[in-house]
C-alpha cells in the first residue's frame, strides 16, 4: 500500500485541518463557545480590515450578573478559610499526619524514602523465598522417594 497524497509532503500540508498544535504560538481555536445559540453569544466583536485590530460590539459582549455587594458581604460563606478557624482534632493533619510541623523537610523525606526502600526489599525477599520454597520441597521429595 502507498501513503495517501495528503501525507506525502509540504505540498499537501495546506489541505490538512489547521489545529492548534500545527499553527503558530498565537493561534487559538477556542472551544466552540461562540457557536452556542442565544443572546450575547458568538464573537464579542469584529475584525477591522484596513488595519490590525478588533472592535468590540457592546451588544455582543457577555454580561455576568451577581448579587448585590451587601448580600455578598452579609453572607456567612466566604471563599477562603480564615487562619483562625477551628479545625477538629480528628481532621487536624488529615493525610499529612506523620509529617513534622514545618512540612516536608529533607530529613523527613530521606527517612521516608529509606523506610519505603526497606519495605520494598523485604517484599522482594519474601517473594523470592516463596519461589524457592516449592523448588526446595520438590528436590527434597525426589531425594526421599526411592528410584523405581
Amino acid at each position: 500500500m502507498h501513503p495517501t497524497a495528503a501525507r506525502l509532503g509540504r505540498r499537501f500540508q495546506n489541505r490538512r485541518p489547521l489545529l492548534s498544535f500545527r499553527a503558530n504560538k498565537d493561534y487559538y481555536k477556542g472551544n466552540r463557545q461562540s457557536a452556542l445559540p442565544g443572546h450575547r453569544t458568538g464573537a464579542p466583536g469584529v475584525h477591522i480590515n484596513k488595519r490590525p485590530g478588533y472592535q468590540l460590539l457592546e451588544s455582543k459582549v457577555r454580561v455576568f450578573v451577581a448579587p448585590p455587594i451587601e448580600d455578598i458581604l452579609a453572607c456567612p460563606l466566604k471563599p477562603y478559610v480564615a487562619s483562625a478557624a477551628h479545625v477538629p482534632r480528628k481532621e487536624a493533619n488529615g493525610i499529612f499526619r506523620g509529617m513534622p510541623g514545618p512540612g516536608l523537610t529533607p530529613e523527613h523525606f530521606l527517612a521516608s524514602a529509606q523506610r519505603y526502600t526497606d519495605q520494598q526489599l523485604e517484599k522482594k525477599k519474601a517473594e523470592k523465598n516463596q519461589q524457592t520454597l516449592p523448588a526446595a520441597a520438590a528436590d527434597a521429595r525426589s531425594a526421599v522417594a526411592p528410584a523405581s
